[in-house]
């Protein structure tokens, strides 16, 4: 594996506009996993009894990301989400990976771009971030590549449903690296204003039985982010593209 804390973007923080993320699964287990088994399973049972919800599918996590052009790319290994949030408990000890994923960047009609709050019992409630989520097998083709586009969109839906229906996809991405995370942000245009997307998203709140977030948060302005507790990547990225207002 190569180290992903020298070489430039996105082994180093930093936001840029890619034109393509390029993604590959590949053969290998995580030695981490393997090393802390024991722990990890112990800490699976104490985060179930603590929280039904959860649900140990299957996850993708970066080994190696690199920028070839104006692409990113990247490696991807399999593992599941009990490792994972044992990882995350550690506060994301070095593992010989990163927790790589997609997002939507959501624009409104108004300029707005759109953040999200989940509801308890979510594995990042209390946060306001960009809709996304982790990658996993229906992510993956048959070929081995990764369908970063796909994922983002099929979050979209399980997050905000029939709200995020007139969503139109824009070309490119918006890739975030701050510390162990790497955010590979969707561009969507949002044919209505901020407050119509926000009542769109509360009636599918109201209707649906197991809405997975609280409300949706219009960001305008670098100021807008202030009283919110914002994951860092999430931050980086609108900071980013909120400088120049």
């Amino acid at each position: 594996m190569q180290d992903m804390s020298e070489g430039g973007f996105p082994r180093e923080n930093g936001v840029k506009v890619a034109s393509n993320c390029v993604l590959k699964a590949i053969e290998g287990t995580w030695p981490f996993a393997e090393q802390y088994a024991a722990e990890i399973e112990a800490n699976w049972e104490k985060a179930k009894a603590f929280n039904s919800n959860y649900f140990n599918g299957v996850v993708y996590l970066t080994k190696d990301a690199w920028l070839v052009g104006s692409e990113i790319h990247a490696t991807l290994i399999r593992t599941d989400f009990k490792s994972y949030l044992y990882w995350r408990g550690q506060g994301f000890p070095d593992a010989g990976v990163i927790d790589g994923f997609g997002s939507a960047l959501i624009r409104s009609s108004d300029g707005n771009f759109m953040l999200i709050l989940q509801r308890p019992g979510n594995v990042n409630h209390g946060f306001a971030y960009l809709p996304s989520g982790f990658i996993d097998q229906n992510d993956v083709l048959s070929d081995g590549s990764i369908d970063i586009g796909r994922s983002v969109e099929r979050e979209v839906d399980e997050e905000i449903g029939e709200a995020g229906s007139s969503l139109q996809r824009e070309e490119g991405f918006i890739v975030a690296r701050v510390g162990v995370h790497l955010c590979m942000a969707v561009p969507f245009y949002l044919p209505m204003t901020s407050q119509e997307f926000v009542s769109r998203v509360a009636y599918h709140n109201e209707t649906t039985d197991d809405a997975e977030i609280e409300t949706v948060v219009p960001i305008g302005h670098l100021d807008d982010l202030a009283p919110l507790k914002v994951l860092p990547h999430a931050r980086a990225l609108l900071e980013a593209l909120l400088v120049a207002r």
